[in-house]
Formats: C-alpha cells, structure tokens, sequence
C-alpha cells in the first residue's frame, strides 16, 4: 500500500549538485503518480531536523534526499516520533543506505518508500549530537575536515578523499585516550577511533563488519598508535573488513562509552565535523522507524 503522505527533506547542495538533480526526479515521480507529498528545501546546519521535527507532526513518512549528513539531521528531527524515516540517497558516501540495504539509486530508493517495509534502528544519542552510523576521533575526522574545506577546490571525488588521507598521514598524530565502557576503564594511545552502529562509514569503509543497526550495541574501533607506513598499508584492509585481527587495532562493543582525552579534539556524525571531546554517547535500541525493502517477519 502506498504511504498517505511523504514529507521530502532536500539538500539541494548534497553531492556536489546531485541533490538538485535527484530533487526533480522524485518530485516527479511523485505527482506522475499522485501522491501526496510535501518538498521541504534544507538552508542553514541542522536545518532539516527543525523542518523533521515540523513535517513528523502531519506525514507519515519523513525521507531526507541527500548525503549521510542530511540523513543524520532528518533522523535527529524525528527519531522520537511516530513518523518513519525514508532515505533517498543523494550525496557521496550514502552509508545509511549501504548499512539498511537500501537501493543508492535514487528511484529504487523511492520505491522501497513506496512500497518497502519499515524497521526499527538504534539511535546513538551523544552530548553534541544523536547519530545512526558513525562517530570519529582522530586521524578519520581530520580526513573528514579536509575533504570538507575542500569541496570546492579542483580535486574532485575519490581524489578529494585520497588527499585528504595524504594530508592526514604526513600530520598524524598520537592520542593518549580513556575510554569507559559499561563502567569498564581502558586507556590508548591512539591515532583514531571510530564509533559504529553499522557495518560501515567514511564512504564504503567496513569498520565494524560484525555491526548491525539493531543490535542495542555501539561498536568501538581503536587504531592503536601505528607508524604511518604502516597505517597506509593497513589502511587498504578495511573496505573489506579485514583489519579487525590486525594488532594495532582493538575492537569491543558496549551501549555507553565516554572518551576523554589529553587536549580537545574534534568529533564528527555520520560524516558532518561538530563538538569537541569529551565524547559521551549511549545507545537507544530500536528507537526509530526507517523504509526498507526487508521482508515482514
């Protein structure tokens, strides 16, 4: 059965333009099909929650079209309401949709909107901001900022992403972290971690390959403070989750972890850089509903 009623929440700017382009074809399909739906247009940060929190009040489905960091906004609008989120992929790294199995074709995504069935996600609340797939400390949100201020440069894609990583090696740097986890302390020294509620983040990088988005766990990967040789050539392991036996890497799970650190650093959700350390994050099992194309049970 077709939802009664769709709220769309775009990023015109996600994906380098590709969200504009995205907007008119499902805006299209929409009234070629007649169905009732309301576009709402993203202008400022943290602007599609406020419109989420608005549109999850009067529809039934509330889909963000954009980047993973849209989809993180969306979900912080509405993740308390009875409204289901939708996701039509639009921007670069489209994680949310690799890690719910959702089409990244935007038409196919459309249509598991349609005609999809819904499930219930965890949702990570943390002090500066909720998230659905991956939060970071270290070297992978340097990475993250550096390919974010230079969006507009001549460096376009994937080589944006390498020049980044480049940067990020030639300036690495060692963190001395504590991590509480369920009340049990550890302490590194570290170069990064990488907080995780699917199996992947940072663009098709499997972080946590054993992470399921319903499994009430936050999964916590530490890369242990490594040589930058040795960091680049483990580096090329983790699109295929095979780093997690690699002996600079400590991975364990938990559903409240608070990281302090020696001197702040910068957290990112779900790809968008914002707050500094300490890091406080709890999960919420099962605390959202989201489209799928997944069978009833």
């Amino acid at each position: 059965m077709l939802a009664l009623s769709i709220a769309i929440i775009a990023n015109p700017y996600a994906g380098r333009g590709r969200g504009k382009r995205v907007t008119t074809t499902i805006t299209n399909i929409l009234r070629e099909k007649n169905i009732d739906f309301e576009l709402l247009t993203t202008q400022y940060r943290m602007h599609a929650a406020e419109l989420a929190f608005q549109a999850s009040q009067k529809h039934e489905i509330v889909a963000a079209l954009g980047g993973d960091g849209t989809i993180n906004e969306v979900l912080n609008g509405m993740w308390k309401t009875q409204a289901k989120l939708g996701i039509i992929p639009g921007g670069t790294g489209n994680d949310y949709a690799r890690g719910l199995g959702i089409p990244r074709d935007p038409i196919a995504a459309l249509d598991v909107i349609l005609h999809g069935n819904p499930v219930q996600i965890d949702v990570v609340e943390e002090r500066d901001r909720n998230f659905g797939v991956v939060s970071t400390l270290g070297f992978p949100t340097t990475v993250l900022e550096y390919t974010e201020t230079h969006r507009d440069s001549w460096i376009k894609g994937p080589a944006v992403f390498a020049a980044g990583i480049a940067y990020t090696l030639h300036n690495l740097r060692t963190y001395h972290v504590k991590i509480t986890a369920d009340q049990q302390e550890r302490e590194f020294d570290a170069v990064g971690i990488v907080l995780m509620n699917m199996p992947y983040g940072g663009g098709g990088l499997k972080f946590a390959p054993e992470a399921r988005y319903d499994d009430g766990l936050i999964w916590v990967v530490v890369i242990k403070e490594i040589s930058k040789l040795r960091l680049l050539r483990a580096f090329p392991l983790v699109y295929f989750g095979k780093h997690t036996n690699h002996p600079c890497v400590d991975i364990f799970t938990a559903s409240h972890i608070r990281i302090e650190t020696e001197g702040e650093l910068k957290k990112s959700y779900d790809g968008d850089v914002m707050g500094i350390t300490p890091l406080d994050a709890r999960i919420h099992p099962r605390a959202a509903w989201v489209m799928t194309n997944q069978k009833k049970a």
